[in-house]
């Protein structure tokens, strides 16, 4: 009897026989050999519980509008040490003149760019690399400390008359909270001015403030670390302004303004 090795390189449609994948020609060779090969009859059975899963499959889904800016903060907080990415494999599919009887190489050579071709049985790889790639990740998570929840993220819109869009979330840390805001097309300022973000509390209006400042950041896109002991249950408006060096009040407009969703 044939290695296992041998086998699947002899029968690489086995998949694409559970998926209903095959054309007609493989389709009914297949057949006719997997009424009497137990070896092909034990691997689609071992498809049968991915083929059940597409069927199943979440519907799409819109990304919460705080995703990126979340995302970001995670990985920040997982510490991973960065590694020199090697090239990417080639994936060049080279046309071959049919034969009537193709060998166990060329099977699997025209299965193998059906493979890439076809979504859905990209998605048999893509599983199970996934379920490697996840245990792995897992692994090396639980080695490190967990990242402090999320107390508060913010969805920041451009006021009127301005423009640019913006992210935040706030972690509780020892003392204060530590706030990662990520903005975007806000406008290039001048020589000596910068942005600053602040927290406004329920009494905050024209003359009576009630602000306290999360920090300073120049730029018009980026994503910048700032911390406050400020409780963004309390104060619960985020804003954000064009400032220049004076005495830490806030003179500026509001250019991006957003309420903590707890």
């Amino acid at each position: 009897m044939p290695s296992d090795a041998q086998h699947a390189l002899e029968h690489p449609e086995v998949a694409g026989w559970a998926l209903g994948a095959l054309d007609p020609d493989d389709l009914t060779a297949f057949e006719e050999h997997l009424q009497s090969c137990e070896q092909c009859q034990a691997v689609v059975a071992e498809f049968e519980p991915v083929v059940q899963g597409l069927k199943i499959a979440a519907p799409a889904a819109e990304p919460p509008a705080d995703l990126e800016a979340r995302t970001i903060a995670a990985v920040q907080y997982a510490v991973i040490a960065e590694s020199k990415p090697g090239p990417a494999p080639a994936l060049a599919a080279a046309a071959a003149t049919p034969e009537p009887k193709p060998s166990s190489a060329s099977k699997a050579s025209r299965w193998w760019h059906l493979h890439w071709t076809n979504p859905l049985l990209s998605v048999v790889t893509a599983l199970g690399a996934a379920a490697v790639t996840a245990a792995a990740f897992l692994g090396f998570q639980l080695s490190q400390v967990a990242a402090p929840a999320v107390a508060a993220s913010f969805n920041l819109r451009a006021q009127p008359g301005q423009s640019g869009s913006g992210t935040a979330v706030a972690r509780h840390v020892n003392g204060g909270w530590e706030i990662q805001l990520t903005v975007k097309h806000l406008k290039n300022l001048g020589p000596g001015q910068f942005y600053e973000c602040w927290y406004a509390g329920p009494g905050n209006r024209p003359g009576y403030p009630e602000l306290i400042t999360a920090g300073t950041f120049a730029g018009g896109d980026g994503t910048f670390n700032m911390w406050s002991a400020a409780n963004p249950a309390k104060f619960k408006i985020m804003q954000v302004t064009a400032e220049q060096p004076g005495d830490g009040s806030q003179h500026g407009k509001v250019i991006l303004n957003g309420i903590a969703q707890t």
